[in-house]
């Protein structure tokens, strides 16, 4: 039998192992794609113009969930993946996540968190505090009718993010006139909607991620994973949106 050189064989020991696969978590074109485009995101990658985006929202977009919030919420882990995927293309992703605000408080932040930072693109992540408040759905709808207009009038393109999924929380919030509150704006005022809340169904759904009954010891590699495949979706959507 042909034994190998030592030293190749010290050399093939020494090559890094593949990275682990993480999962599959692709979803359907009709949950992921929507119909408004980013104009200004797609002029700046055609142009190889630097990018920022801003990311405002709650306790998820500052990804409180997760071990290390600075490395692996979905806003720090959306740079990495829009950088991999446009190495010519200065992209910076800026995370203004703050738990435990309604869609209002947000909204009053612009001013201070937003605008300042001149992105090219705001997605905003919103809904939750509000559905677990019970805040009234007209004023929801509302304050994101009067949020958008401003976001308009600063001449800023827009995606909304609406809120997690996960059966426990579904089973005893009712989300439903806030998601349909969320889409009919969406909608009227022609913004791209991230269906966040539709795309974790989907996993749970099809055993991708099982949201129910975590443990402890387990909920924030879980949350990191999810931030990973929200980075990768999002990062699809926004290259489909400027092409």
């Amino acid at each position: 039998m042909t034994r190998l050189p030592l030293l190749l064989v010290l050399a093939l020991a020494m090559l890094p192992l593949p990275a682990a696969a993480g999962p599959d978590c692709a979803v359907p074109g009709e949950i992921l794609f929507d119909d408004p485009a980013l104009p200004i995101v797609a002029a700046r990658l055609k142009a190889k113009q630097p990018i920022t985006i801003v990311a405002i929202g709650g306790a998820s977009t500052a990804g409180i969930a997760a071990a290390d919030p600075a490395r692996d919420a979905y806003p720090q882990r959306l740079q990495e993946v829009l950088r991999r995927r446009h190495p010519d293309v200065a992209i910076t992703v800026l995370n203004k996540g703050v738990a435990r605000q309604t869609t209002q408080e947000m909204v009053d932040r612009f001013a201070s968190d937003v605008y300042p930072l001149a992105p090219t693109l705001v997605i905003w992540e919103t809904g939750t505090v509000d559905a677990v408040r019970g805040v009234d759905v007209d004023l929801f709808a509302g304050a994101l009718e009067t949020g958008l207009a401003a976001l308009r009038d600063h001449k800023l393109d827009v995606m909304l993010m609406n809120m997690q999924y996960s059966r426990s929380t579904d089973s005893v919030i009712n989300f439903a006139p806030y998601l349909e509150a969320m889409a009919q704006r969406a909608d009227i005022d022609e913004v791209y909607l991230f269906r966040r809340f539709e795309m974790m169904e989907y996993w749970s759904e099809n055993g991708v991620f099982e949201f129910a009954e975590v443990p402890r010891g387990q909920r924030s590699a879980l949350a990191a994973s999810v931030y990973d495949c929200l980075a990768e979706r999002l990062a699809d959507a926004i290259e489909h949106a400027a092409q």
